[in-house]
């Protein structure tokens, strides 16, 4: 009955130009094309021939973007290049993955690295090919790869939450909020209900999935979504799933990563008909995690390219010490915001790649960070294209609130009682949330004018810690000036189990001190120069931000680091390609 209604949707479905489907047609091709009827099977076919010259196209390479279209486009052309007795195809793919290989020996991550949506593609991509390609030795560097992308879930698996922490580098609304994702797929296909958050008991809870469980597009998509990043045979080494499952604090890992430029124009413009030459550069920044038992702190020292869904910043944590249910995990993270857009609606700006999209909050600025254990620095700046008919510019902490509020708020020294309220000056905010304890220092370098500096309200399904530069009529804005508009955060976080109490967590940042201005305060250089200091602790920035150029940056009058991969406990040296 089955394979009756398979063959029934296969037959009644028109398949359109897309990166996925060409892939999930080879797969029933490969694997069930025995079984099908011949006008499932002709559809499948004339469906996969008529597409797989389009994955020979070189901007469909490993080039510092979406590594989930160059993943999928291996297995397309390897597996159907076979499919079809094309040698230039199986070619191409093969050569696909030499490119993902070179990357992954300059760097410690991919491109698109730590994604809770698309590194699970990519594990699927490098297990179907070694498992399905006839070259030995694709089979092979197939595995490889494979292990590597391992390497990046389970460094970032989180088991006291069973979730993947952040930074993440492609993030949706779903993702971000630790909702069920599909890291939550593979990582049940290894080790099923050791998953106490798991895609069966959220996802097929009931017909409907479960009450209150925040879902991408919708229940089906997610459902099936699932059974197509289940239905391989994954590779990865039982070292690294003992490695993620048995973790000690403080666990640490810091992994390189790089990135193409990009544009926020839908198309971008003929070099020959305009004169616009701002462009979001390409670069590569450095990912790293802190975690203890209670809570995960992650910053992106750079966003992954326009950045709109990257989340530089992402706090995952435990609200009891027994996690079983959605509403026992929290996070917080962080976007810009134009125009006082809330959580769920679109973005009409016309200049805008990503107009009308519900599926996430768009980050409407561009930002930089820099990390050290529990502590971290964000700098952001609106992006370029919001410049005309502006009513709002802020900087949003985002508390989702389906399961309810976080327990306390404090604006400087005075507790919210409702947990929503505001300070016309700016001041630290300090948050409780059981047993997890935060403190936000407002980087509002640039004062545009505003009501209220600091604002907490709360408002469809989220709490927001608000940190505005402008609030007033719409106006234009002189594009150098909007790109000079500074605003920031430093986040602090520790836990009861750290600390002790609250009062005691608030008092620790009483000789807390920020100071900003321009670099030797010659305004013609742009270069704004940020310092924090408390007892133990100096951090240091001096960046432009309109090149985003990074002169120095600096923790404890030092330059930190940067090891092409570092995971605490685990001896990177034996993973593929990093000796090469």
């Amino acid at each position: 009955m089955a394979a009756i209604m398979a063959n029934r949707i296969i037959a009644a479905t028109e398949f359109r130009a897309c990166h996925f489907a060409p892939m999930a047609a080879l797969q029933l091709l490969t694997a069930y094309g025995d079984r099908m009827e011949p006008a499932a099977h002709s559809i499948l076919d004339g469906y996969a021939r008529g597409r797989i010259d389009h994955f020979m196209d070189d901007d469909l390479d490993f080039r510092g973007a979406n590594d989930n279209f160059a993943t999928m486009g291996a297995y397309t052309l390897l597996v159907g290049g076979e499919w079809f007795s094309r040698t230039d195809c199986t070619q191409k793919g093969t050569a696909r993955l030499e490119q993902f290989r070179a990357l992954f020996t300059r760097r410690g991550f991919a491109s698109e690295f730590n994604s809770p949506t698309y590194t699970p593609f990519q594990l699927l991509c490098m297990a179907e090919i070694a498992e399905r390609a006839k070259d030995v030795a694709v089979r092979q560097l197939a595995l490889q790869l494979e292990e590597r992308l391992w390497a990046d879930v389970w460094s970032h698996y989180h088991p006291a939450t069973f979730q993947t922490a952040g930074p993440y580098s492609r993030a949706y609304e779903v993702d971000s909020t630790a909702h069920t994702h599909q890291s939550r797929f593979v990582l049940y296909a290894l080790i099923g209900d050791r998953l106490a958050i798991n895609p069966m008991n959220t996802l097929f809870a009931t017909p409907r999935g479960k009450a209150g469980e925040l879902l991408h597009h919708n229940l089906p998509f997610m459902q099936v979504s699932t059974g197509w990043l289940l239905h391989t045979t994954y590779h990865c080494p039982e070292s690294l799933v003992e490695h993620g499952l048995g973790k000690t604090y403080p666990y640490r890992v810091h992994g390189t990563y790089e990135y193409g430029s990009s544009t926020d124009h839908p198309q971008p413009p003929s070099p020959n008909e305009s004169d616009d030459i701002v462009d979001i550069p390409a670069g590569y920044g450095v990912a790293s995690t802190y975690m203890t038992e209670d809570y995960a702190l992650g910053v992106l020292s750079r966003e992954f390219r326009t950045g709109v869904f990257t989340d530089s910043f992402h706090l995952l944590y435990r609200r009891t010490n027994d996690v079983a249910e959605q509403q026992d995990v929290a996070v917080v993270y962080a976007n810009y915001v134009v125009n006082d857009k809330k959580p769920g609606q679109t973005n009409d700006y016309v200049e805008l790649n990503w107009r009308n999209w519900y599926s996430s909050v768009l980050d409407e600025g561009r930002k930089i960070g820099l990390h050290h254990d529990r502590t971290a620095m964000l700098l952001y700046k609106p992006k370029l294209c919001y410049h005309s008919q502006v009513s709002s510019l802020k900087l949003s902490l985002l508390f989702p609130a389906r399961y309810g509020t976080v327990e306390e708020i404090w604006l400087g020294d005075r507790r919210l009682e409702q947990l929503e309220g505001e300070s016309r000056e700016p001041c630290p905010v300090f948050v409780k949330d059981r047993q997890v304890y935060m403190a936000f220092f407002p980087l509002i370098f640039t004062n545009h004018g505003y009501v209220s500096a600091v604002k907490s309200e709360i408002v469809n399904d989220y709490l927001t810690v608000s940190f505005y530069n402008y609030e007033g009529p719409p106006r234009d804005f002189a594009k150098r000036g909007l790109l000079l508009t500074g605003n920031g955060f430093i986040a602090e976080v520790r836990s009861e189990a750290e600390l002790g109490d609250f009062e005691t967590f608030r008092r620790l940042f009483a000789q807390a001190r920020t100071q900003e201005k321009w670099a030797y305060g010659n305004k013609i250089t742009h270069m704004r120069h940020t310092q924090y200091e408390r007892p133990g602790l100096q951090m240091e920035c001096v960046w432009n931000p309109i090149s985003e150029g990074i002169k120095y940056a600096s923790i404890n009058g030092r330059i930190p680091q940067e090891p092409t991969l570092s995971i605490s406990g685990f001896p990177t040296e034996s993973l593929p390609f990093m000796k090469e």
